[in-house]
């Protein structure tokens, strides 16, 4: 299989939640899987659009919060696919954060 990330990704189970702007639907309870300064992956229960900008929040004192220096950051959604299991959250999505975010926060 060819790897399509561009940089590592590190693994969390950090809780989080989403607010979708086109509708203004949330919060919808979520956490992240894992992320890397390009975006994150999270896992919830309701399938989101390829497109769909979404705001992410943080509680306070977690880890993204603290590698972020906010409680919140926003993303487009890359990808959503169901997933397999059904452990925890029913799709995994793809969340890409924007480039002037990533350059500011690198800093």
């Amino acid at each position: 299989m060819t790897e399509k990330r561009s940089a590592p990704r590190k693994a969390s189970l950090e809780p989080c939640s989403i607010e979708l702007y086109a509708d203004g639907k949330g919060p919808l309870p979520s956490r992240v899987i894992n992320y890397s300064p390009g975006g994150l992956m999270i896992e919830l229960d309701h399938p989101l659009t390829k497109g769909e900008p979404v705001k992410i929040r943080f509680r306070p004192g977690m880890e993204n919060a603290q590698r972020l220096g906010e409680t919140h950051c926003v993303g487009m959604v890359r990808w959503c696919a169901p997933q397999e299991g059904l452990y925890s959250g029913r799709y995994g999505v793809g969340v890409q954060m924007p480039q002037s975010v990533r350059t500011i926060k690198a800093a």
